[in-house]
């Protein structure tokens, strides 16, 4: 026994030596099933794998890639807490593998970043804020060491894009160790990646999460909506087959205001065997067929409900069926979703919160100003402007509310059918006039499209001016979503 220990101390210790990166077919296999959801199936391959070759270290990331995405979709803050401690185990286990492997560094950021944007779905600000900060470190480094390692460039625009989702109060975490955000320079990274994904066949694989990262982080932050389309090209019919793209692509034609195109993504998806329920597509389909005022949207807004376990949305969803039943005049359905509203869900979300702030006050749009404001959201600008014109005079309304609702919705279909510039800014003037001490977000909106429309036509200063009367504004329907666009321009134009 004395001369078979040291042997077998030796031969263990040779197998943590040896612990490698290997993107073998079994790791390519698994990172494409958990990329498309299919976690059962991606679990099998890593099994498979760890009876092969159990330390690779790429078992480690493609396990923290499912934990990752199944946070993100589900938003199941139990599972959340129940899995907490992988992120620390996997790193320790990282330790023991090839530290001469450009993957080595670049797992280690990987599973940082990916806990940090899975915290800040729970609001755990300071333990995101330190992961990005560490990510950074070891992506620099890993740069440095392998520069011809595209993958860095992920991570890098990945890291430079979420800084900007760090609150306010928690940024001096990463400002105070000199890491400066970036939006355009983030993307600008991505989409270097993403062109090499489309030459390369190394990094082919790697084409369907850039292009959803990419999508994601340009409906957040950013007001490019030509940059949108081209994304939305970039998908193509690729859609058809990941429900990632699904997503993305559903979400891109809804900002562009194609709300047919829309529904034909959500309506064709296709559920693959054993795939994680995606229960947002629901509420996603449930609002296009909303925006048509379409009876089916209530049946997809329960399926929702029913079917999602996180909180992000719920008070969203049960408001819309109050405006379903407030547009079908049935005044005891619509109280008794706004008291569900009031007891289901969070108020994290900008969506949420005004649901909440609805659900209590009880107060609904006129009629015509809801059905206008659907129409638009859906890209059916004859419509909302038939609405809207349908108005003798917006003093009939006899509510202030709906006053300010009523030229600001002026402003925005005038702005989206590309009528005179100077009339688009009068009816926004007129809803800054009125709404300039009402708690609805229809002025600070205001302000933020007459900056906007200023910056097309390359007036900074003007442009500038109203980016901080809009930042201005405090305690507002969509505030935080608001403000970052509003701090996003002031950047472009302050460049």
């Amino acid at each position: 026994m004395r001369k078979i220990f040291p042997f077998l101390v030796i031969a263990f210790s040779c197998l943590f030596v040896s612990a490698s990166f290997d993107m073998n077919n079994n790791m390519q296999n698994a990172y494409t099933a958990i990329i498309d959801l299919q976690f059962e199936k991606g679990q099998s391959y890593i099994e498979l794998e760890k009876k092969q070759n159990p330390y690779n270290g790429l078992i480690l990331l493609n396990e923290n890639y499912k934990d990752f995405l199944e946070l993100i979709i589900g938003e199941d803050k139990q599972f959340f807490e129940k899995i907490s401690a992988n992120k620390n185990k996997r790193l320790s286990a990282i330790e023991k593998c090839d530290k001469n492997s450009p993957y080595y560094l670049y797992a280690k950021a990987e599973i940082n970043l990916q806990w940090a944007f899975a915290r800040l779905k729970f609001q755990e600000y300071f333990l995101a804020a330190y992961e990005i900060q560490k990510a950074y470190f070891l992506l620099e480094e890993n740069q440095k060491k392998f520069p011809n390692f595209h993958l860095n460039k992920k991570g890098m625009g990945f890291l430079h894009c979420l800084i900007g989702s760090i609150p306010e109060n928690y940024k001096w975490i990463v400002s105070a160790i000199g890491i400066n955000g970036g939006i355009d320079k983030g993307l600008n990274e991505l989409r270097e990646l993403l062109l090499l994904t489309e030459k390369d066949e190394n990094y082919k694989i790697y084409n369907t999460e850039l292009l959803f990262l990419i999508s994601f982080l340009e409906m957040n932050l950013t007001i490019d909506k030509s940059q949108f389309q081209k994304t939305l090209d970039a998908i193509g019919e690729k859609h058809q087959q990941h429900i990632l793209l699904t997503f993305a692509s559903a979400r891109l034609s809804s900002k562009l205001g194609k709300n047919d195109l829309t529904l034909q993504i959500l309506k064709n998806r296709q559920k693959k065997l054993g795939q994680f329920e995606f229960a947002y597509l629901d509420y996603l389909l449930a609002m296009s067929e909303l925006y048509e005022l379409q009876p089916s949207a209530k049946k997809n807004f329960l399926s929702f409900i029913q079917n999602f376990k996180g909180q992000n949305y719920i008070k969203s969803a049960y408001q819309k069926l109050a405006w379903i039943a407030y547009l079908d005049n049935d005044s005891i359905l619509k109280d008794v979703y706004f008291e569900k509203v009031k007891q289901n869900g969070n108020t994290y979300l900008d969506e949420d919160k005004q649901a909440q702030r609805q659900a209590e006050s009880r107060m609904i749009s006129h009629p015509i100003l809801l059905r206008s404001r659907l129409f638009y959201d859906g890209g059916y600008y004859k419509k909302t402007l038939k609405e809207l014109e349908s108005v003798e005079s917006p003093d009939l309304f006899f509510n202030t509310e709906n006053i300010i609702e009523y030229w600001y919705r002026m402003g925005r279909v005038f702005q989206k059918m590309k009528k005179l510039q100077k009339e688009t800014i009068l009816f926004f003037e007129k809803a800054i006039t009125v709404g300039i001490n009402s708690n609805s977000y229809y002025a600070p909106m205001s302000c933020l499209q007459i900056a906007i429309e200023y910056e097309k036509n390359g007036e900074s200063k003007k442009a500038k001016s109203y980016y901080n009367k809009c930042l201005s504004m405090k305690n507002f329907d969509y505030q935080r979503g608001i403000h970052q666009k509003a701090k996003a321009g002031l950047e472009r134009v302050s460049n």
